[in-house]
């Protein structure tokens, strides 16, 4: 189903090229570029799994299945650190 940022959890700026987030928990650094910075400001701006999946497609010419890969383990990542929850 759809993700959305736990927003009280993350501190991001947008950089040029790259995505500064600050894991507030841990006070961890993430620094996303490519794909997974574009992946990211999907998510915060409410993309479901299949437009960010798409949104992939259109950027860098990658297959549906490539994309979805990607997008699958992006999530899973940020899931595991607990930075998205379901939004029910």
């Amino acid at each position: 189903g759809p993700m959305r940022l736990r927003v009280d959890q993350v501190a991001w700026r947008d950089v040029g090229d790259e995505l500064i987030v600050l894991e507030l928990a841990t006070s961890t650094y993430l620094t996303l570029n490519g794909s997974a910075k574009q992946l990211w400001l999907g998510l915060v701006s409410g993309a479901t799994a299949e437009e960010l999946v798409g949104s992939l497609v259109a950027a860098y010419g990658i297959s549906v299945d490539q994309a979805g890969a990607d997008t699958e383990s992006f999530l899973a990542a940020l899931l595991e650190r607990k930075l998205i929850e379901p939004d029910d």
